[in-house]
C-alpha cells in the first residue's frame, strides 16, 4: 500500500513525537508513506479568506501525484475536505486553477492516517500484529474536527473508529461522552481561560472513567492536553496526570516497539507508568 503523504506543519515542529510514531508504525505495518515535494501550510485557523485557504489545501491535493494523499493531522484532514467539497464550485476551482502550476483536477482523496489503518489497512490484519496486547483502559478522543459531516469518515455524532483500534490492541475503549468535544487548542491563544476549561472538562471526564490514557489523533488535541496539562492542574487546583498519548503511539506499544522509539519520551506528561502497566 502507498499513499502520498502531507505531514502538515506540527509534524515538523510541536509534533515531532507523533512523527516518530508514524514512522515506526508504518513501516512495520508496511504501508508506504511518500512526502510530497514543497508542501504548504493547509491554511489552519488562521487564514480567514476562504479562497486563500481552499487554494492552500487545492496546491497539496494537486501534487498527491494520483494516489490517495494520506495525513496525521485532524485540522489539516478537515481543510482538504473542506477544500474537496468547495472546489466542486467550477468557477472557484477555474480561478484557482489559473494560479497553480500543478492544476486541482478533484481526483485525489484526502483520508486521515486513522482511516487508513482502521480502513483500508484493516483491523483484522492490525490485530495479527499485536505482540503485547494493552491490558488498560483507554479514552477514544476524537475531537472536534476529525468526524465533521464533510469528512464522511466515521459518525459525527458517535464515531467508533478509534474504539475499535483500541479494542484490536487488547485495550478496552473506556465510555467517554465528550469523545467529539473542542479540546481549547483552537483558541488558546484569543481566549487562554476558555480554553483551559474546556480541556479541564475533557481530563476531569477522563479521570473519572478510570482510563489509564487518553488516545487522541490531532498534534493540536495532544499539544492542548498534554504540554497545557500542568497549566489546567494549576488553575483548577486539582491533579490530574493522565498521559495523552497518540494512537500510532499506542499502536507502536502493542507492535512491542521500544517507547523511546514512539517519541514517548518527549511528552510532558510522563508516560512511565502507562508503559509499566503494559508490561514493558
Amino acid at each position: 500500500m502507498k499513499y502520498s503523504y502531507y505531514p502538515g506543519c506540527a509534524q515538523h515542529g510541536t509534533a515531532v513525537d507523533y512523527r516518530a510514531s508514524v514512522e515506526a508504525v508504518f513501516r512495520r505495518l508496511g504501508i508506504e508513506l511518500e512526502e510530497i515535494k514543497n508542501w504548504n501550510c493547509c491554511g489552519a485557523l488562521h487564514v480567514p479568506e476562504k479562497d486563500v485557504k481552499v487554494a492552500l489545501s487545492a496546491r497539496t491535493l494537486a501534487s498527491a501525484k494520483g494516489l490517495d494523499l494520506a495525513t496525521p493531522c485532524n485540522l489539516c484532514y478537515s481543510n482538504l475536505m473542506r477544500a474537496n467539497t468547495a472546489l466542486e464550485d467550477t468557477a472557484l476551482k477555474n480561478m484557482i486553477n489559473e494560479k497553480l502550476t500543478n492544476k486541482y483536477d478533484g481526483n485525489t482523496k484526502p483520508k486521515h492516517l486513522l482511516e487508513v489503518i482502521v480502513k483500508d489497512h484493516g483491523l483484522t490484519k492490525l490485530a495479527d500484529q499485536v505482540k503485547v496486547p494493552l491490558k488498560i483502559k483507554a479514552v477514544p478522543y476524537y475531537g472536534c474536527l476529525l468526524t465533521r459531516p464533510e469528512n464522511k469518515f466515521d459518525s459525527p455524532e458517535n464515531p467508533k473508529s478509534l474504539d475499535n483500534l483500541i479494542l484490536a490492541l487488547g485495550a478496552e475503549p473506556v465510555k467517554y461522552y465528550y469523545k467529539t468535544k473542542c479540546c481549547g487548542g483552537p483558541i488558546l491563544l484569543t481566549n487562554e481561560d476558555l480554553a483551559l476549561e474546556l480541556a479541564k472538562d475533557l481530563l476531569a471526564m477522563a479521570k473519572e472513567s478510570g482510563a489509564d490514557c487518553m488516545v487522541v489523533t490531532c498534534p493540536m488535541c495532544h499539544l492542548q492536553l498534554d504540554a497545557k496539562q500542568k497549566a489546567v492542574e494549576s488553575k483548577y487546583n486539582i491533579k490530574f496526570d493522565m498521559p495523552i498519548i497518540y494512537f500510532t503511539q499506542l499502536i507502536g506499544l502493542a507492535m512491542g516497539l521500544p517507547p523511546e522509539e514512539l517519541g514517548m519520551k518527549k511528552h510532558l506528561v510522563p508516560t512511565d507508568g502507562l508503559v509499566a502497566k503494559i508490561g514493558r
